[in-house]
């Protein structure tokens, strides 16, 4: 981590907040709704997130080949019984 530690900090605690200072980092780098060149809050970068998640579900969700698909009856598995499991009990 960048410097010395902090005054009554233990290592460790140190070594996990410079993790999670990099998983910011990394998710700032990696969500393209983030203003690159401005400040932005640790909370304000996870409400990015979310948001672009969401994006990104609806996406997928809308999908023209993925409702296509959601249109068609689903091809029986082979070796599936051809009405369903037997409703005798045993």
């Amino acid at each position: 981590c960048k410097g010395g530690p902090p005054s009554g900090e233990e290592p460790a605690a140190l070594c996990l907040q410079c993790d999670m200072n990099d998983c910011y980092s990394r998710l700032r780098k990696l969500v393209p709704t983030i203003p690159p060149n401005k400040r932005v809050s640790k909370v304000e970068i996870l409400q990015h997130v979310i948001d672009y998640i969401l994006d990104l579900q609806l996406a997928l969700e809308t999908h023209p080949a993925l409702l296509r698909q959601q249109q068609q009856p689903p091809a029986p598995h082979p070796g599936s019984w051809p009405a369903g499991p037997p409703t005798d009990p045993l």
